[in-house]
């Protein structure tokens, strides 16, 4: 067994977490342990790849390499031929220190990146290369021990951010932002191949990140303007998608391997006038025979005041996790997944 490391995002920290356990679920790998930001792993394969090519919100994952209880003893825990192996001569490298307590004074964290750049210099006779290294040596102080690793920093996040709704061929104001979308399908455990279904798709956005995985994707929405927009923005992709005027109250499909969706929060723009929450139970009454797999397959993101948990329970469904994020003073979004 490898000890593998993530670091996540701190802006929705138990969002990026349940995110984290959906997709080493996914990997059915054991359970991951939790220090603060740093989940921990032990796997016999590695899982860094799937991780920081699925995760919205995992900043950096790699693989740790030792651990010690005692600062001072970094150099004489790491392994030379770990360092030798890892890093090569013609390479650069960089270190830099974490302090998850917080109680790490700055000059002694540089004190901890100064000796152990000296050592691994002295070890692989590689170069330093602050700005744009190609092996990152990162160290992780906690109160009671020192994590060293070699890590990987996410290139899909730059990539989320460029795919936010303002940057789409098409946008509509009531779009989801590409991050929190790609969330919502590693929640549900979208995988390549399946049929993902969002009946209030509106422009799309949670289609184009389904689809970017991989699935197979269907759209339904009564606004014809917005189902469109989503036309133009899942073209832009290229990936097996189907949009369908219509009625989550009637849906024309008969199964699918997730839904993963965004209601209108009352929204009349894209409801005709229907209110929101009765759409919502509309839902909840036919998943039951549309979804082809269980286990939280269903990911369901709905402002506070519509009480989606209340609603799931009183159809007869479990919910899974009960996620919140704050938007403004007037918005809670609660993110559920639901199970059977």
């Amino acid at each position: 067994m490898t000890k593998y490391f993530v670091y996540i995002s701190g802006e929705h920290i138990d969002v990026a977490q349940a995110e984290v356990n959906a997709l080493v679920r996914l990997l059915k790998l054991d359970e991951i342990s939790w220090r603060d930001r740093i989940g921990l792993i032990d796997s016999p394969s590695n899982p860094v790849p799937f991780l920081l090519e699925r995760a919205a919100l995992v900043k950096e994952a790699g693989i740790v390499y030792t651990e010690t209880s005692d600062q001072g003893a970094l150099e004489t825990t790491l392994s030379e031929n770990v360092l030798k192996n890892s890093i090569r001569s013609t390479e650069t490298y960089s270190v830099r220190t974490i302090s998850v307590s917080k109680k790490n004074k700055f000059r002694d964290r540089q004190e901890i990146e100064s000796r152990l750049g000296a050592h691994i210099k002295k070890v692989t006779h590689a170069g330093v290369s602050l700005d744009n290294p190609q092996s990152r040596i990162l160290v992780f102080l906690f109160p009671d021990s020192v994590l060293v690793c070699k890590s990987y920093a996410s290139q899909l996040r730059p990539r989320l951010r460029n795919r936010n709704p303002g940057r789409k061929p098409f946008f509509h104001p009531s779009m989801m932002n590409a991050t929190l979308a790609r969330v919502m399908c590693n929640l549900a455990g979208v995988m390549p191949g399946e049929i993902i279904l969002d009946p209030f798709c509106g422009g799309g956005g949670i289609l184009c990140e389904a689809s970017l995985l991989g699935a197979k994707t269907v759209g339904i929405d009564l606004n014809w303007r917005l189902l469109s927009g989503g036309v133009e923005n899942l073209a832009e992709i290229g990936n097996n998608h189907t949009f369908i005027q219509g009625d989550v109250r009637n849906i024309p499909i008969r199964e699918c391997d997730c839904i993963v969706t965004d209601p209108p929060y009352g929204r009349a723009s894209s409801t005709r006038g229907a209110h929101a929450v009765h759409l919502v139970e509309s839902l909840l009454g036919n998943i039951d025979s549309i979804l082809r797999r269980r286990n939280e397959s269903l990911c369901i993101c709905g402002s506070s005041k519509m009480n989606i948990q209340n609603l799931v329970r009183n159809s007869g469904l479990v919910v899974g996790q009960m996620l919140r994020i704050k938007v403004h003073t007037g918005l809670v979004r609660e993110i559920l997944t639901v199970g059977f």
